[in-house]
């Protein structure tokens, strides 16, 4: 009794563990919704790819159902053949069209048996010119006339370089239209997206000569024109039939633009080498390893996996070598760091599932295929944020440059002790004076020289004397006017230039206005002081347009006035006979 137990049990165990049978129903196409024909698959592999049709229907009894993730045969050198039955029910469309909605399939012989029609043959696939594809799209599709109540058979032989991805989709012609246009305007939004986001930050680098913004065009290049190539678009809308483009476009894309900008990108824009020079390093060799990788691709020397899997294993480690650096200057409070750290964790979310779906762990729908892309761009806007933190510092460093060079413009120009333009300044501001001057708009150049000065600092010291040459700089500027200038040659000597005055009577009432004030005390270190000036002056260009020969008038003037008594107002005209011009 217990041996006969043992061996049902064992006869079960087998029959649960063997290869289930191509007991598969098949597939009824009714109503004009797209099916999904992946439920209804069965497959048999071919190791060799020797296989003819009649030899792979010979052996229908070996079609297994796969056993894989939904419409995912992983990666696999060999070729596949896939069997679907199907049957249009009765009153349904009669024409349909079969698509493999997954671009990066190199080739597919398709054949429709059964009803009373003669076998249909289609190929199918990206090494096919576009010219000679059964219908114009981006997936690989073929229309096929079905009868109502007729059982057919569909074989499809796949083969491939790329992941075996082979999402089967039925429908009427209408509704793969509307499937194909949804997918269209989806991929022409995100592709509008990046060409606006390329095109801001190439005007930037042009403008602003940064590297970090080309690095960060290579990115969004490269990974634009990958998706491009990955979802069909590039020989639909671009190169046509240009094999080379259509098989090689998405790795080299990926190699030469994505991977070497965003290792330079993040490089750069982390400043890694402060944090951890190895990483930056780490960060600059994978870059050339990517870059030579898709120059071999390029050429020829290696082939489409080694490129792939290059790819894939180089993909995410811009972000793993650089995450360190990234939490480092968040924990700084830098918004580089949060910034990059945001952009990873969603970017990361898409590389895995792009990963598990390129080697065959999952399974293949819309979010597995397009969880990359959405990643990707994401990212790209959170590196755009990070260009937009990279042109305030920019900005302000533009800014402090500017102020240094104003502040040390000031220096240069302006008195210490006073902050009344010295004598530079002096220059600058009289040669603009006497450039506007005319008979009648005069301009006045007197020179003040103060009486007494040397005896309140003897007296009371530097200090006070400082205190002084402060006090007499601000009754000099309360009494002008805003237009007028008021400078310092050095010592007790001052300057005030006054323009646009009609004539001689207005430039000694001003030059003995300036007498007069300066009579009153002043009050320095606690004390109470008193000086006197002696003021001469020339006037332009009654007496010359020359700076230099005006100063000289009106300082021969101050000195004749000294000479005569101090405390008083004279004119250095150009009839006294001095050196002038």
């Amino acid at each position: 009794m217990l041996p006969n137990i043992f061996r049902c049990v064992l006869l079960l165990l087998l029959l649960a563990a063997a290869p289930a049978r191509a007991t598969t129903p098949t597939l009824v196409l009714d109503g004009d919704d797209a099916i999904d024909a992946w439920p209804a698959v069965t497959m048999l592999a071919d190791p060799g790819g020797a296989l003819t049709l009649a030899q792979a229907l010979a052996r229908r009894s070996e079609f297994v159902a796969p056993e894989a993730p939904h419409a995912n045969l992983g990666v696999r050198r060999e070729a596949v053949w896939l069997r679907v039955p199907l049957q249009v029910a009765a009153g349904g469309p009669t024409r349909w069209v079969l698509s493999v909605d997954y671009a990066s399939i190199d080739r597919i012989e398709l054949h429709l048996l059964g009803g009373t029609h003669p076998p249909l043959n289609v190929s199918l696939g990206r090494t096919l010119p576009f010219s000679q594809r059964a219908w114009p799209s981006s997936w690989h599709a073929a229309t096929l006339d079905l009868e109502p109540g007729q059982i057919y058979e569909l074989i499809l032989r796949v083969q491939t370089t790329s992941t075996m991805v082979v999402p089967l989709t039925l429908s009427t012609p209408e509704r793969f239209h509307a499937r194909e246009a949804r997918a269209q305007v989806l991929q022409g939004l995100m592709a509008g997206a990046a060409l606006c986001l390329l095109l801001y930050s190439l005007t930037q680098w042009v403008g602003l000569r940064d590297a970090m913004f080309l690095h960060y065009s290579l990115t969004l290049a490269g990974t634009t024109v990958f998706f491009i190539a990955y979802f069909g678009l590039g020989p639909q809308h671009l190169w046509g039939d240009n094999a080379w483009l259509t098989t090689r476009a998405a790795p080299l894309a990926i190699l030469l633009g994505g991977l070497v900008g965003g290792f330079l990108f993040i490089d750069q824009a982390l400043r890694v080498r402060e944090i951890r020079p190895w990483i930056s390093r780490g960060l600059r060799a994978c870059a050339a390893v990517s870059a030579l990788i898709g120059v071999l691709f390029a050429v020829g020397l290696v082939d489409y996996r080694f490129a792939q899997i290059g790819a894939t294993l180089l993909g995410p480690l811009p972000m793993l070598l650089a995450i360190p650096a990234a939490w480092v200057r968040a924990r700084c409070g830098e918004r580089i760091g949060v910034y990059m750290l945001v952009g990873w964790g969603v970017y990361g979310l898409g590389t895995l599932t792009m990963v598990g779906m390129l080697r065959g762990y999952m399974p293949s729908n819309f979010w597995t295929q397009h969880a990359f892309q959405f990643g990707s761009l994401f990212e790209m806007v959170m590196w755009m944020c990070v260009l937009g933190v990279r042109i305030e510092d920019l900005r302000a460093s533009a800014q402090r440059a500017h102020f240094e060079r104003d502040a040390l413009r000031s220096l240069a120009h302006t008195d210490a002790l006073t902050g009344l333009p010295n004598r530079r300044g002096l220059n600058e501001a009289l040669a603009r004076v006497l450039a506007g001057c005319a008979p009648e708009r005069l301009a006045a150049v007197f020179l003040l020289d103060l009486d007494g000065f040397k005896s309140v600092n003897d007296r009371f010291g530097h200090d006070a004397g400082d205190e002084l040459l402060i006090g007499v700089a601000r009754r000099l500027e309360s009494l002008v006017r805003a237009s007028d200038l008021v400078a310092r040659l050095g010592g007790d000597e001052f300057v005030v230039v006054a323009d646009a005055l009609p004539g001689d009577a207005e430039a000694r009432a001003l030059g003995q206005k300036l007498l007069e004030a300066v009579r009153e005390p002043f009050v320095a270190a606690g004390q109470c002081c008193r000086v006197g000036i002696t003021i001469g002056y020339a006037l332009a260009p009654l007496d010359g347009r020359d700076a230099l020969g005006l100063l000289k008038r009106a300082d021969a003037a101050m000195y004749a006035g000294k000479q005569a008594g101090r405390c008083c107002l004279r004119r250095g005209a150009a009839s006294v006979g001095l050196v002038g011009a």
